[in-house]
């Protein structure tokens, strides 16, 4: 993995194919393995894809941050790699990342590209992260029941139809360097920490908004706020594809990306 130094961290990242850049955030627990599929879409741009502090080989912090606080480790991504202006492509809390990068920092984005994300926590999603460390403490040591136990929140009933890609996916997953607790539950805090909502009507690129239709984690009321909040945002809905649409449906969702980056020109 190659790495770039952000401030006192290392910022990991996976790299692929040349042309306007893109980088890509991915959400809670996720490292930048999120985007494989997406990667490979897109071999005409240049691809980033980063793991966030405290996920896959990325420094480990100790103490809380906000969705802003990752935005700035994005920037010193960009700046350091020499990626700006860059399309972002953010899932999840890497949404939230991506809209704190587009209103602090606007200099360096181009594009945005916003999936199963959301522009404020509100009470409903504040009670799923108060539940979700609940459970990530009752299965500190143990990912795979811990994952088990989320993945109500996560997959749409197609997904739970289909065994063999539902067992695919946690294949993937824990396949993956296993996170360590403690940055899942500084993770969920950054979760419960965003709300750009009153500040999206100063984001001046494009924007792209996509949401699986069986969503229930960031539902697609979530999605058509944050859309209307974007002065420059379309929204694409996934058949058959909940929170985790990414996984679930990874070729519609770059489709949708890669028409929507080909058509910035």
């Amino acid at each position: 993995m190659l790495s770039v130094p952000v401030g006192d961290l290392r910022i990991a990242y996976r790299e692929s194919g040349k042309g306007d850049p893109v980088l890509f955030i991915n959400g809670t627990g996720e490292s930048g393995a999120t985007w494989a599929a997406q990667m490979r879409a897109l071999p005409g741009y240049r691809c980033v894809a980063i793991d966030p502090r405290d996920t896959g080989e990325s420094s480990y912090v100790t103490t809380s941050y906000r969705p802003s606080d990752l935005a700035r480790d994005a920037a010193g991504v960009i700046d350091g790699l020499g990626l700006a202006p860059c399309h972002v492509v953010g899932f999840s809390l890497g949404g939230a990342t991506a809209q704190e990068l587009a209103l602090v920092r606007p200099e360096l984005v181009r594009s945005l590209v916003l999936l199963s994300t959301w522009a404020r926590s509100d009470g409903y999603f504040i009670a799923q992260m108060n539940n979700w460390q609940a459970i990530r403490r009752a299965h500190w040591e143990d990912e795979a029941s811990f994952l088990l136990s989320l993945e109500a929140w996560l997959f749409s009933p197609a997904t739970f139809a289909n065994e063999e890609l539902r067992r695919s996916i946690y294949t993937m997953w824990l396949e993956e360097e296993t996170q360590q607790s403690e940055g899942w539950i500084r993770q969920t805090e950054a979760d419960i920490a965003h709300d750009a909502l009153d500040r999206l009507g100063d984001v001046r690129c494009p924007a792209l908004v996509i949401v699986g239709e069986d969503d229930i984690c960031t539902p697609p009321r979530y999605a058509e706020e944050l859309a209307r909040a974007l002065p420059r945002a379309e929204l694409v809905r996934i058949p058959n594809a909940g929170h985790c649409a990414v996984f679930e449906q990874p070729d519609a969702v770059a489709r949708a990306i890669r028409a929507f980056l080909d058509a910035q020109g």
